[in-house]
């Protein structure tokens, strides 16, 4: 039973969160070069953009009215969307951002 359980942390990787968010101002800024570069495609930056709208509309597939699970299915859609995004530019870009973004070579965001 105990290796099961740790096999399906090792597996999930929880300490990912952490770094996410510790890293979180760097994703922002690779996110607005990113938006901002003509050789990535335009329905990559309607996929972000769009999940960024749908986060702050009132249309919702959860009301946002029950107290934490109306907003938790706004953060995964976004989440989904920022990884979708980063995943549909194209490596040489997002490696070039990601180089100008982190001199150290210590961050990625794959």
């Amino acid at each position: 039973m105990k290796s099961s359980v740790k096999a399906q942390i090792a597996r999930h990787r929880p300490w990912d969160v952490v770094r996410f968010v510790v890293h979180l101002p760097q994703f922002a800024k690779l996110f607005l070069r990113l938006l901002a570069d003509n050789r990535v495609a335009v329905m990559a930056k309607v996929l972000l953009v769009a999940a960024g709208f749908y986060v702050v509309s009132p249309l919702d597939f959860m009301v946002d009215v029950m107290p934490l699970l109306g907003q938790m299915d706004d953060l995964a859609v976004f989440a989904m969307a920022c990884r979708m995004f980063i995943q549909l530019c194209p490596k040489p870009v997002v490696d070039e951002h990601v180089a100008h973004i982190d001199q150290t070579g210590q961050w990625s965001p794959f």
